[in-house]
């Protein structure tokens, strides 16, 4: 009898480790799908996330003029996409032309605090290696006298070379999110179709919930990037660090990308500072811009976003580092919603529903469920 049921409870163990191995497998060849068609995957999750952002304007619209004037939803929502579309490559435009007038004058500062960065590196590599007796002095030495990269020139032509990629993928995305908008009814009708009316309104259900977190998260990041500009160009100010507009404006837009975002809007200015000034200025820069960043995000976020939905930040985190490997720069722009994405899509699938509750910084279930259902 006892052999029976140890017998019995073998096999299911092993059951139990062959759905986890599957289950592993499925989780690597879907990372390489998301990785291998990112070019595909990119505009079409980022139309969808357009889609639902705007897709409010597009119903107000509808609701207030006759039914044979409804395109005019549609065409309210697209002209709104393109109003912001234009104003964010006109701000570009405006930046770009200030850095082209006065880059000179700062490139010959830049490239001789890259040429001291780079001699200080090659001579602690040449130290190290004569410590670990792997080299020898004149190696060192031809290694310091090495000529230093220029970055500047590389990171210009690495944008120049991504121009024209980010200029298709946007063109696609707006393509795409005016079909979305188009056929979202006719996909409605399909769904119940083929799913039935039940899962049909828990399909619905959920699209809702993350629209509406997307476009609270929109919002809250917006608002936020406003005024982290607004102080980032009042801090520089204080100490006559050049381009405030622009490092106003960089902080705006990476406001958007958790974590990084602010090292990067942070550590550029701070680059600046020590190039042009001296170091004691450099310092006092990088610890306000510090301030800023700590109370931006351990204080005024926390309370802003009260109402969103609360995303662990380890996930968070962890979301950042996953999508930027899998889609690179518009990977980071879009860790954020996608976790929101995927831990409201969970949270409606019973099965699933724990792993949501793991995503989650809620330890009650009630109040996570109250955050991803549609209001």
């Amino acid at each position: 009898m006892g052999d029976g049921k140890a017998s019995e409870r073998g096999r299911v163990d092993r059951v139990r480790l062959a759905l986890w191995l599957l289950g592993i497998l499925a989780g690597a060849a879907s990372l390489w799908v998301l990785q291998a068609a990112a070019s595909i995957l990119i505009p079409l999750v980022s139309a969808f996330f357009v889609a639902v952002a705007v897709a409010p304007v597009g119903r107000w619209v509808r609701d207030r003029v006759p039914r044979r004037l409804s395109w005019l939803g549609l065409a309210a929502s697209m002209l709104l996409i393109l109003t912001i579309i234009a104003l964010f490559f006109g701000s570009i435009a405006l930046v770009a032309q200030r850095v082209a007038e006065d880059f000179p004058q700062y490139a010959d500062a830049l490239g001789k605090l890259w040429a001291k960065a780079n001699h200080w590196i090659q001579g602690a590599k040449a130290d190290l290696t004569a410590q670990a007796g792997q080299g020898s002095a004149d190696q060192g030495s031809g290694q310091g006298n090495a000529a230093p990269v220029d970055p500047i020139t590389g990171f210009a032509k690495a944008a120049l070379s991504s121009a024209g990629q980010t200029v298709s993928v946007l063109v696609m995305t707006v393509f795409l999110s005016l079909l979305m908008q188009m056929e979202a009814p006719v996909w409605r009708e399909k769904i119940i179709i083929t799913l039935g009316r039940e899962r049909c309104r828990m399909a619905v259900e959920a699209v809702t919930a993350i629209a509406q977190q997307f476009r609270r998260y929109l919002v809250v990041s917006s608002v936020l990037g406003l005024i982290t500009g607004a102080l980032y160009v009042g801090w520089l100010s204080l100490f006559g660090v050049d381009l405030v507009l622009l490092w106003g404006f960089l902080a705006f837009l990476l406001n958007y990308v958790p974590v990084v975002g602010s090292v990067v809007a942070g550590a550029l200015p701070v680059l600046l500072t020590l190039a042009t000034q001296d170091a004691g200025t450099a310092m006092a820069v990088a610890a306000g811009l510090l301030v800023i960043e700590q109370v931006m995000g351990n204080f005024v976020a926390p309370h802003m976003q009260g109402k969103q939905l609360a995303i662990s930040p380890l996930v968070v985190m962890v979301a950042l580092l996953l999508w930027s490997w899998l889609w690179g720069a518009a990977g980071a722009l879009l860790a954020a919603p996608m976790a929101v994405l995927i831990a409201i899509t969970l949270n409606h699938a019973e099965a699933l529903r724990p792993f949501a509750i793991f995503m989650s910084d809620q330890s009650d279930r009630e109040r996570f469920d109250a955050h991803t259902r549609p209001e």
